[in-house]
């Protein structure tokens, strides 16, 4: 178990959320998308990645970071930094971080940049070795990925021992889906140690052999289609079946935050032993 503690990092996580949201990321807010990846980029140089930032006027930039780490693994993570528009119906501010009923709402809390930044502080306080990590990040998914489509196929990118999804999700009943695919024994490894910890807190798991649901279907998203290459695949996050995503009223239950964080150490601890 990590030894730094999981209470430290979701208390930086929330400060941060009320920065990002604020920054309205989205493809009509041109300044907001270069801040948000600007931040992104930066916070992952502070942890020692190695950041290319890819650029093409009038598209927003692709980030590709990777830090070396302890074994023989590398673990691949695939996210976005550009939220959807906010549109009417809201009954939170959406650019707010607002807690409400045990939940936080804002637009982009729970695509993508909650569970990209619960896992950047998660890095930011662990105490503990970790293996080599590579990250894509790109900034058009909620416009259909064209910079991403163009350029992810010519990534020369290390070979990647199990791709992490940007998040996954929990039934109302507090289940937790783990969607994998193409599981190996040692990825299988790092799946049983996410499910370990499910299981600890009294947490239903039930996996399901498919990928994470995708707005513009599966064969138009760049990271299944020019990433994943049939390699193995986990998809775990904070997200349940009440965050809707590209809704009004977007939003992360505080209950499974915690789990989420203490989650991804698990799978870097089995990923550095394994």
């Amino acid at each position: 178990m990590n030894t730094a503690s999981s209470e430290s990092v979701l208390q930086t996580w929330r400060s941060r959320m009320a920065v990002e949201l604020a920054r309205r990321a989205t493809p009509a807010h041109s300044a907001g998308l270069d801040a948000s990846g600007g931040a992104v980029a930066q916070a992952l140089a502070e942890l020692g990645f190695d950041v290319k930032r890819i650029r093409q006027p009038g598209a927003a930039p692709l980030l590709v970071a990777h830090r070396p780490g302890r074994g023989p693994h590398t673990i691949g993570l695939a996210a976005h930094y550009d939220v959807e528009l906010a549109g009417d119906g809201w009954s939170h501010a959406p650019f707010s971080l607002t807690e409400d009923g045990g939940r936080l709402f804002g637009r982009g809390i729970a695509d993508n940049l909650g569970p990209l930044w619960l896992r950047i502080e998660a890095l930011r306080v662990r105490q503990k070795p970790s293996p080599s990590l590579l990250w894509v990040i790109q900034g058009e998914e909620e416009i259909g990925s064209p910079f991403a489509h163009q350029r992810y196929p010519d990534l020369d990118l290390p070979p990647v021992d199990l791709w992490l999804e940007e998040t996954g999700y929990f039934d109302l009943d507090g289940t937790q889906r783990l969607l994998a695919a193409h599981m190996t024994p040692d990825a299988s490894k790092l799946l049983d140690a996410v499910a370990h910890l499910a299981a600890q807190d009294g947490r239903p798991v039930r996996v399901e052999d498919r990928y994470l649901n995708k707005a513009f279907g599966q064969n138009r998203c760049p990271f299944l289609t020019h990433l994943l290459r049939e390699r193995p695949y986990l998809a775990v996050g904070p997200n349940d079946d009440l965050s809707q995503i590209h809704a009004p009223d977007e939003s992360l239950p505080l209950s499974t935050l915690d789990l989420s964080v203490r989650q991804f150490w698990a799978l870097l601890d089995a990923a550095v032993d394994a």
